[in-house]
């Protein structure tokens, strides 16, 4: 009997050969799962630095949001300041049109009347 698990253990040539051949395929699937990782790493640091650049565009577009906000609040403020001391907004020439406005629709209304 021990010449026949001698002969067990001795691989055919087309056993080696097919062997030779999946270890190939197995070493391609290997270098080509690597270069995937390779650009998948590479995709990932681009995508990771366009995240800061577009975290850095929004922290100033909120600061300049926060500072319009502050502006209008500051001209809000001034225009009911100016209200209170009765003085108006209005230019001279925009006050004479709301006269001559006021004027025409009590016009209309009277002769309505």
């Amino acid at each position: 009997m021990p010449d026949q698990h001698a002969e067990a253990e001795v691989m055919s040539g087309k056993e080696i050969r097919s062997l030779e051949s999946s270890l190939e395929a197995l070493w391609e699937k290997a270098r080509r799962v690597s270069e995937a990782l390779v650009q998948t790493k590479e995709k990932n640091g681009d995508l990771r630095k366009r995240v800061e650049d577009l975290e850095a565009i929004e922290q100033r577009l909120m600061q300049e949001l926060a500072d319009k906000e502050r502006e209008v609040e500051g001209l809000r403020q001034e225009a009911l300041r100016a209200q209170s001391n009765g003085s108006n907004i209005l230019t001279k020439e925009e006050k004479e049109a709301l006269k001559a406005r006021i004027k025409d629709l009590i016009t209309k209304i009277s002769s309505h009347l």
